[in-house]
């Protein structure tokens, strides 16, 4: 149980620094004006979001083409969105936004 909790908390803790960690270059702009081909264009945003679920709940979460970052089969994810909480423990989903945006999910099951 202590090696589940320090896993569940190790996860937390890396998508956290994921979410403060810029994983493109900065660019500088000027207003009003449009990039031309020779200028870096950012990379899309990645956003994070923790769900608490009791074992059993479901929920339905926004994204296409979700996939495991890190399972210690507390949950299972369908491509359509839902989440179902099947033991404690926590688990960590991602999901395509589109136009390079990603979104974390962390489930932590209680």
């Amino acid at each position: 149980m202590k090696k589940k909790i320090l896993a569940g908390l190790l996860t937390v803790a890396t998508c956290f620094s994921l979410g403060s960690t810029s994983f493109a270059s900065s660019t500088s702009t000027v207003p009003n004006s449009s990039p031309s081909a020779n200028e870096v264009v950012a990379a899309g945003e990645y956003y994070q979001a923790i769900l608490n679920l009791k074992v059993g709940d479901t929920m339905w979460v926004t994204g296409y083409d979700f996939w495991y970052i890190h399972t210690d089969g507390s949950i299972e994810v369908r491509q359509d969105g839902l989440i179902t909480a099947l033991s404690p423990g926590a688990s960590t989903v991602a999901a395509d936004f589109g136009n390079g945006n990603t979104m974390y999910y962390i489930v932590l099951v209680k």
